[in-house]
């Protein structure tokens, strides 16, 4: 199952992370070109005063007084290096560089030569610019030490890192915060389909986000559709099993000795009966309930007794205290009451119900009666509509035929067996917890 708050989070952050890293990348290559671009203006404004402090008057000398004193302090980090072509080649260079020499590529107008190794290791950016000065050419390449500069630019990218990543942890707990904040009105609807499983509301709150509120508008007329169909079906039974009882009895009063005809009769009204009895078991209550066995079978229990006129019938529950509810009221109704309604029937004075959690996360509904058992050839059909094991006993064979359609419906199982307690018949059924 994909979730959409996971998916928000992950998108969101991987935009923030490229982001992040996209500013990184822009803010290495703005400050390396704005660090060259200031060194080598001010290389080129040194160049310039090189040029002006070079003289061909006696000899070809710099004049130093001319110059920065930096350039006379040894390795200082600023060195030069004039070469002249003209009437021979000849190199000068500073006094800084305490006699060892320096790159001077001739170039025909000038270059920027970067990373160059210079004394002491020292990482150089080197200006080289041709000039003409007497008719002879001339070119000065004028050089500067790097390494503190680049010490402190390293320093900078790891600041702006370190923020980086303060800033992008912020915003993702942020964002975190924010997103779950409004995923939590979602909990809230939520809650509420949970209450319209168990019966306690009608529908959903309309209160709810732009972007989810159609599929609960949907949702909601969708149930209310749904439930004014089960409702006029229960009621259309209903009214249909009322409508028929007075005919049949007036029916039956009048069909004297034809024998046949009375079975019918008889038969229908066991049909009307039985109909008019799980409108009575389903009572008013909300068709989307969940069932609770605690509040449901003890009103069962007392229209059985009354259904069932015996001597002395007791009919006893026992419900594991860790049951909650489960299932759908009206088929939790329709299965147990219709096992407890055969229980009943072929009880002598004795029907228990158990209702228990198996190890394996079932509910386990266990149907117990006094009565005479069969054979187990005969308990293995007991499941086909019309088969009727007793045909002493009132009914009309679909009841456990239906008990069967309902189990399937929700995935469990139910079997038929001879009770070891009691001596009589016993059923059990185990649902998959939901």
């Amino acid at each position: 199952m994909k979730s959409i708050e996971q998916k928000l989070h992950v998108s969101l952050a991987i935009i923030l992370i490229l982001i992040l890293s996209g500013l990184l990348i822009f803010a290495n290559f703005s400050t390396r070109n704005m660090l060259q671009t200031f060194v080598t203006s001010r290389l080129e404004h040194d160049a310039m005063r090189l040029h002006h402090a070079l003289s061909f008057e006696d000899g070809i000398q710099v004049k130093q007084k001319q110059l920065d004193p930096i350039y006379k302090t040894p390795y200082s980090g600023h060195y030069y290096a004039i070469r002249i072509k003209q009437p021979a080649s000849t190199t000068l260079y500073s006094p800084s560089l305490q006699g060892k020499t320096l790159k001077t590529p001739w170039v025909k107008t000038e270059t920027t030569l970067r990373d160059i190794k210079g004394p002491q290791g020292q990482r150089l950016i080197i200006q080289v610019k041709r000039y003409q000065k007497n008719g002879r050419d001339i070119v000065i390449a004028i050089a500067e030490d790097m390494s503190l500069l680049i010490e402190k630019r390293k320093h900078f990218r790891m600041l702006f890192i370190s923020i980086g990543l303060v800033g992008l942890i912020s915003l993702l707990l942020s964002q975190h915060f924010i997103i779950r904040r409004q995923f939590r009105q979602l909990d809230n609807t939520r809650t509420e389909l949970k209450q319209i499983g168990n019966g306690e509301r009608e529908q959903l709150s309309e209160d709810v986000p732009t972007e989810i509120y159609p599929l609960v508008r949907e949702f909601n007329h969708s149930l209310s559709i749904m439930q004014q169909r089960m409702e006029r079906s229960r009621n259309s039974l209903g009214n249909l099993a009322h409508a028929l009882k007075t005919p049949l009895s007036i029916l039956m009063q009048n069909l004297d000795n034809n024998y046949p005809a009375i079975k019918q009769a008889k038969r229908i009204r066991q049909l009307t009966d039985r109909e008019l009895k799980r409108a009575r078991m389903a009572g008013l209550g909300n068709t989307r309930q969940r069932f609770d066995p605690r509040a449901e079978l003890s009103t069962l229990v007392n229209v059985l007794k009354q259904a069932h006129q015996k001597n002395k019938l007791e009919v006893a529950l026992q419900i594991d205290d860790s049951i909650t509810q489960f299932g759908d009221r009206e088929d939790m109704l329709e299965l147990i009451g219709n096992l407890m309604d055969n229980a009943c029937k072929w009880a002598k004075s004795k029907v228990f119900c158990t209702i228990s959690i198996k190890a394996d996360h079932f509910t386990r509904i266990i149907i117990e009666d006094d009565g005479e058992t069969k054979p187990t050839q005969e308990l293995e059909k007991i499941t086909q509509r019309g088969a009727r094991l007793d045909e002493s006993i009132k009914g009309h064979g679909l009841g456990l035929a239906i008990c069967k359609d309902i189990v399937k419906l929700y995935g469990g199982t139910i079997h038929f067996k001879q009770s070891e307690k009691l001596g009589g018949f016993l059923v059990e059924v185990l649902l998959p917890q939901s």
